[in-house]
Order: structure tokens, then sequence, then C-alpha cells
């Protein structure tokens, strides 16, 4: 056993969750906004809703990295934090 093997401060399920909680809030603020999934893809420069639909989706390991997410409150006027809650 290694001295670093307990320096980890989340576990792999916790940052799951976590990704997963902030998808959730991205996609209900897209839907409350009344944005499709391409029409968000498309404004945050992405040439299909493919990546962006897994992303929000949580699915095939895709997820929204910190260019992605700011890009996305702007297109959607929203301050950033919102997606954290």
């Amino acid at each position: 056993m290694s001295i670093f093997d307990d320096l980890c401060v989340a576990d792999d399920e916790e940052v799951k969750e976590f990704i997963k909680r902030v998808s959730s809030n991205i996609k209900r603020i897209r839907q409350e906004k009344g944005v499709t999934q391409l029409e968000l893809a498309l404004m945050i420069g992405q040439k299909s809703s493919a990546f962006y639909a897994n992303a929000e989706n949580a699915a095939k390991n895709r997820r929204f990295n910190l260019e992605h997410i700011y890009k996305i409150a702007k297109a959607l006027d929203v301050d950033v934090i919102d997606f954290f809650k």
C-alpha cells in the first residue's frame, strides 16, 4: 500500500454523481428556456448535437468542460453557478 492511496478527496462514484447533477441542471435550464439540444450545440460551437446530447445525458463517458459550461451559460443567459446548485 502506497502513502498516496488515501490522498484522493473524491472517489469515482462521487465524481460521476457531481457530473450528472451539473448535466441535469444544464438540461433543465435549457428546456426551461425552450432551446433544443441542436440549437445549443451550435451556439457553443459544436457541429452537431451528438456530443452535446451525450454530455447532457452523461452518456458514453462524454462530459462538458469548463469552456462548454461557460458558453452554455452565456447562450442561456444564466450565471454559471446555476449549473452547480
